[in-house]
């Protein structure tokens, strides 16, 4: 985990989800400089966390969304590994193209948004780990794949397409074969709607701000032939326009699933779990001059007309499926509190119970990591059991 310590409500989720997971995990948090270490351990310890049997580490390419900066990879022999992805934060420079495609000016000073240290943030955790650095030229995070340990990868192929402009994507594939572990690639169709390419308009008034296409969002294996699938019901779909478009999206994604095949040339289980209700607020466009706003007119393309003083509605990143499995206990994010009926949420649970047979499944309120485009799974890394240089993972 790597904890935001001057941020209340995300020390409070840290602290939350570290409660949760200490028994069932070692824990370790990663922290940009000692001066944010010493704050966290403060504020763990003023929650009631024991800090004494967490570690402490500093680095400082640490994010908040630890997740997405390395994948770790297991050889034959039971050696630790991680692959060294390139960065590109997320596509800005696919996005900063976008808006600014007649402004070189201004395409110029959105693409010094694009932070390339954190490119080293991938080794810089092999190092720690004493593990090997096994480089991928491909653009692309940890999340932005899936994988069920046996061989087989989950991505969105826009996604793919998006972070790594000028390869096909045969070339993507062929790229994605030669990490050592993967034999088959699976193409999905979309992401959610809510997790669009930085901030972006989703439909009429509606924004979010995401990462185009992340699996935690909507795809997971829950063993190595089962797989988690996000959906919408048809009455949903008819009363909200973002629902009726993650309805027809993830539908796509579950006729390519359902036509696919594992490892072993099986068809997978395939169990739907659903959204939680669309999670919204209201929020004014501040002046593109004012840096300070989250949310600032010059976000959106000037073709859209956006100014100054305009009200759209931003919608949160909000998904079960951003989990975190954990050795024998599931971390799932819980929306309840965010006007979620509990019967939406009572059924994920007997959902996840049944697909994770043996293991608690426990929720965690989250929500201002949704806000920010991410969930409890984004802001973890679990690290594999190996038979050497192993801490307990998942």
């Amino acid at each position: 985990m790597s904890p935001q310590p001057d941020d209340p409500e995300f020390m409070a989720i840290a602290a939350e989800m570290a409660e949760a997971l200490m028994p069932h995990v070692r824990l370790e948090m990663l922290l940009p400089d000692d001066e944010s270490l010493e704050k966290t351990r403060a504020a763990l310890s003023d929650a009631g966390i024991a800090v004494d049997a967490i570690g402490f580490a500093v680095d400082p390419q640490a994010t908040l969304f630890l997740r997405d900066g390395a994948a770790f990879l297991v050889d034959d022999e039971g050696a630790l590994a991680v692959l060294d992805l390139a960065w590109n934060q997320y596509g800005v420079p696919g996005w900063c193209e976008r808006l600014y495609a007649d402004d070189p000016d201004a395409l110029a000073q959105c693409l010094t948004f694009v932070d390339a240290s954190r490119d080293a943030l991938d080794r810089s955790i092999a190092r720690a780990c004493g593990a090997a650095a096994v480089a991928c030229p491909l653009f692309l995070e940890n999340a932005a794949f899936e994988v069920n340990g046996r061989g087989v990868l989950l991505i969105s192929e826009p996604l793919a397409l998006e972070r790594n402009p000028g390869r096909t994507r045969d070339e993507i594939e062929r790229v994605l074969l030669d990490v050592p572990g993967i034999t088959k690639v699976i193409w999905l169709a979309e992401g959610l709607a809510q997790d669009p390419l930085e901030m972006s308009t989703l439909d009429g008034p509606y924004v979010g701000m995401g990462a185009d296409g992340h699996t935690d969002e909507f795809v997971r294996f829950a063993d190595a032939h089962t797989i988690l699938l996000a959906s919408v019901d048809a009455q949903r779909a008819a009363e909200h326009p973002i629902d009726r478009i993650d309805r027809e999206r993830m539908l796509h994604n579950r006729a390519i699933l359902a036509a696919a095949t594992d490892q072993d040339g099986r068809p997978f289980r395939i169990v739907d779990v659903p959204l939680p209700s669309v999670l919204e607020r209201k929020v004014v466009l501040a002046p593109r001059e004012d840096t300070t706003s989250l949310w600032n007119e010059a976000l959106f393309p000037a073709s859209e007309g956006r100014r100054a003083g305009d009200e759209v509605i931003h919608v949160a990143s909000a998904s079960y499926l951003n989990l975190v499995i954990a050795n024998d206990l599931v971390l799932v994010p819980s929306f309840v509190e965010d006007g979620t009926p509990a019967a939406v949420q009572d059924e994920v649970r007997r959902t996840l119970e049944d697909a994770f047979a043996g293991r608690t499944i426990r929720f965690v309120h989250a929500a201002a990591f949704t806000w920010d485009g991410g969930g409890p799974h984004c802001a973890t890394l679990s690290q594999p059991r190996a038979r050497r240089g192993s801490r307990d993972a998942r």
